[in-house]
């Protein structure tokens, strides 16, 4: 049994971008004369089946076709060929604060959406206290929504769907805005109606999400399947092709900055660079005692205008084999660097660096929104020697201590 099933669907929209037609091309096309536009078609002869309890992951580039699909998959719109199957007791949480009226307060919304939602009226008044608990909006609630920040319309979305128990949940990326502690706690309730036999639909730029929440992953791109199959096979997929698009996009030949040369250690297109890199606040290279903090700032740069919200990525690796010790970005842990983004500077902080003594190297990078390619990723540019105890091996060096009894 399933919760959702798209049968060969096709969804169009009127093209209002295009230049209007000549009279002859429009009698030639039967079509009216006036506010005539050719179709775009968002998604093209998509099949594809959401099992009762499973979970599948959306991933796709901008315009690939994400936004529709969800869209009709919550119920908002039909299919102009296909056929599609909801379930009915659906919840879904598309685009933040979309479906709030921003003159009214979060109180009022937050009943209105829970009417919306099928509730009774004596239900959601019921249920009020719990959902406005569960935001931790404190006395915001009674402000109206057009003075909250997307954080709090996050709360306040998901304090409405914290007290629905929904067949199948839709979630359109809504879990990358709002503090680590309450994405969290988003989490664990998404948790709580997978274990219940909630199904969940996720669409997110956050491969770390993805693959810790789905099962399955449909990948779309220009309105069609690319590829669909089981989590990490897709999304390797994916990850390849956006190193294959990062290479083509690395200008050829260019100057030699310091260490860094093009398509040998520094890829990318280059509309934004990395222009630093520190590390504990001096040149990199100089050692780091096992067991101590770690502090890597980045320092960016727009070339050819502002980016929209550019995605920082720090990883760090053993030198010889190559073995991964940590791969870390903002997106996965829900830090935004700004809708426009013209300069910037991120650091890193690691509380204890807790590796065995031996020659690591940093991998920096920026990376475009979707994580379609990277804009500037310097690989394996950075070195960084732990000093420590000798004898140690492997990956980590964990707090420890040995007991010995006679």
């Amino acid at each position: 049994m399933s919760v959702l099933r798209f049968e060969g669907v096709w969804k169009a929209y009127r093209d209002w971008t295009q230049p209007p037609r000549t009279l002859r091309g429009v009698l030639a096309r039967r079509t009216s004369v006036f506010g005539a536009r050719a179709r775009r078609w968002a998604l093209r002869d998509l099949t594809l089946e959401l099992p009762a309890g499973g979970s599948l992951g959306v991933i796709g580039h901008n315009g690939a076709g994400k936004s529709t699909f969800l869209r009709l998959a919550a119920g908002l719109g039909r299919p102009t060929r296909g056929r599609l199957t909801v379930d009915p007791d659906t919840a879904a949480v598309l685009s933040l604060g979309s479906s709030f009226d921003p003159q009214l307060t979060g109180r009022e919304n937050a009943l209105t959406a829970a009417l919306v939602a099928g509730m009774t009226r004596r239900e959601a008044q019921r249920r009020l206290p719990a959902m406005l608990d569960f935001t931790e909006l404190g006395e915001f609630v009674a402000s109206p929504v057009r003075t909250y920040s997307e954080g709090m319309k996050l709360r306040l979305a998901f304090g409405v769907m914290a007290a629905l128990e929904p067949r199948l949940l839709i979630l359109d990326e809504v879990l990358a805005v709002g503090d680590l502690a309450f994405r969290q706690k988003c989490h664990e309730r998404i948790a709580e109606l997978r274990e219940g036999g909630t199904s969940l639909l996720l669409a997110s730029h956050s491969l770390d999400e993805l693959r810790a929440n789905c099962e399955h992953v449909v990948w779309l791109h220009r309105g069609g399947v690319r590829a669909f199959g089981d989590v990490e096979t897709v999304l390797d997929e994916y990850e390849r092709a956006s190193i294959e698009r990062t290479y083509e996009r690395t200008p050829v030949g260019g100057p030699r900055e310091g260490r860094l040369r093009l398509r040998e250690n520094r890829f990318g297109s280059q509309e934004m660079t990395v222009d630093a890199v520190e590390i504990q606040g001096t040149a990199p290279g100089l050692p780091v005692r096992s067991g101590d903090p770690l502090h890597v700032r980045v320092a960016l740069t727009a070339t050819d205008g502002p980016v929209k919200d550019p995605i920082v990525v720090v990883s760090l690796r053993r030198a010889g084999d190559q073995a991964v010790v940590f791969d870390l970005s903002t997106r996965a842990d829900g830090v935004t660097l700004g809708r426009e983004v013209a300069r910037g500077e991120v650091t890193l902080s690691i509380e204890r660096l807790e590796l065995p003594a031996g020659d690591y190297a940093l991998d920096v990078g920026v990376f475009e929104a979707a994580w379609e390619h990277a804009y500037d990723y310097h690989w394996q540019t950075y070195p960084l020697t732990v000093e420590g105890p000798p004898g140690a091996t492997g990956l980590l060096l964990p707090v420890h201590r040995w007991t010995t009894e006679a």
